[in-house]
């Protein structure tokens, strides 16, 4: 079950390490605050499958999300602030379900039979059909939510050993 959920005058604070809390606040209505509280019950939390925000790119994080705070200003507007781990956070997809882009890291480095899509942090997204990710094996991968803190401190990792090895 998929709901779009919209907040007034959002305010977003992202943390800088996955150990972090990322916090998103907004006014919203009474019914989309009791819509938000009741996903966000469950075991897991909800997920976000796509937040966009101004001045940010679309993010997804996909579970335990919960609401955090809710605080009604007189007889005005209520204020409902959302909370979720911050190594969860990864970037949306580019589809229309939203989603993040789930991959991983191979604990041995992808060989050239390797068909998968390869991204920065040196991360796959296997495909059925790959030798070395498919389904015939079970590979062994570090997973983490594309785009997100773990990806991208692998992607700058990769790039400064990369230009190191350049200087030599």
């Amino acid at each position: 079950m998929s709901h779009t959920i919209l907040l007034d005058d959002p305010w977003l604070a992202l943390a800088d390490d996955a150990a972090g809390e990322d916090c998103l606040s907004g006014w919203s209505t009474d019914e989309d605050a009791d819509a938000l509280a009741a996903l966000a019950g469950g075991e897991f939390g909800a997920s976000l499958r796509r937040l966009t925000a101004p001045g940010t790119g679309p993010l997804a994080v996909p579970g335990q999300v919960r609401v955090i705070d809710r605080f009604r200003w007189g007889s005005g507007g209520l204020r409902l602030t959302l909370a979720w781990p911050a190594g969860l956070r990864g970037t949306a997809g580019s589809g229309p379900a939203g989603g993040v882009v789930r991959h991983g890291v191979a604990y041995a480095g992808p060989g050239g039979a390797c068909v998968c899509a390869r991204h920065d942090c040196g991360g796959v997204v296997p495909v059925s059909w790959c030798p070395e990710h498919g389904t015939a094996v079970e590979p062994v991968l570090e997973w983490h939510p594309g785009g997100g803190i773990r990806c991208t401190h692998l992607s700058r990792s990769r790039g400064l050993a990369a230009v190191a090895g350049r200087a030599d």
